[in-house]
């Protein structure tokens, strides 16, 4: 659904291309401004596996649990009815338990598959793309570049929508309403917010857990 191909990087600010981030991140912050410390870390490429203009680039240390990455990818991305969820190697059916640490698994795999809602499923790929270091951290994730949210159209009247209409979704090529028409739009009875996920438009999903907006006055890697 989304096009947007630009992110921001949380580290500097920077602006770049999907491919362009992870050769940044590699290149421009490989020891994280001098922080590097006793934290081995991989560096995780994630998006979206049916909407991949929705990324993220992580990092997390090779001994954290799987759940780690569920809880995160619930807050940023996918929580919004306590669904059921689960990782597999792509093209895999063997689900792969959350208590494995991720230095158990990707020496043998470079890419998962994670699943939200097995309903409504919203299925993100999560690829490999590095090792580094960071310094010592409460929070496994670290959050480190985001796609800018895409920008979307009303439908009815040109302007910047602000909601989607989770039944026109399926059978409309642009769902999309501002909120003025959002109000007018009385045949279907479900509009939820846009939010920045490959998960918008689904089930209840209305982005309430998601505190990651980039703000460029709060950079500075905490995150």
């Amino acid at each position: 659904m989304a096009s947007v191909t630009k992110g921001n990087c949380y580290l500097c600010g920077g602006q770049f291309g999907k491919t362009a981030m992870k050769n940044h991140l590699i290149k421009a912050h490989a020891d994280y401004d001098g922080q590097g410390g006793p934290q081995k870390c991989f560096l995780l490429k994630i998006e979206g596996a049916h909407a991949k203009g929705y990324w993220l680039y992580v990092d997390v240390p090779v001994t954290a649990a799987l759940s780690s990455v569920d809880s995160f990818l619930r807050k940023i991305w996918l929580e919004c009815c306590g669904h059921m969820s689960a990782f597999s190697i792509p093209g895999g059916l063997n689900e792969i338990g959350k208590s494995r640490k991720l230095g158990d698994i990707f020496p043998y795999q470079d890419k998962l598959m994670h699943e939200y809602d097995f309903g409504t499923p919203t299925d993100t790929l999560i690829t490999v793309v590095g090792e580094t270091t960071r310094k010592t951290q409460k929070a496994s994730v670290r959050l480190l570049a985001r796609n800018v949210p895409p920008a979307f159209l009303c439908s009815s009247c040109g302007e910047p929508a602000t909601v989607i209409c989770a039944e026109c979704v399926y059978d409309s090529d642009n769902p999309f309403f501002c909120d003025a028409c959002g109000e007018s739009h009385e045949h279907c009875d479900t509009l939820l917010p846009v939010t920045n996920s490959p998960r918008i438009g689904d089930c209840g999903y209305d982005g309430a857990m998601d505190v990651y907006e980039f703000y460029p006055q709060m950079l500075s890697g905490k995150r």
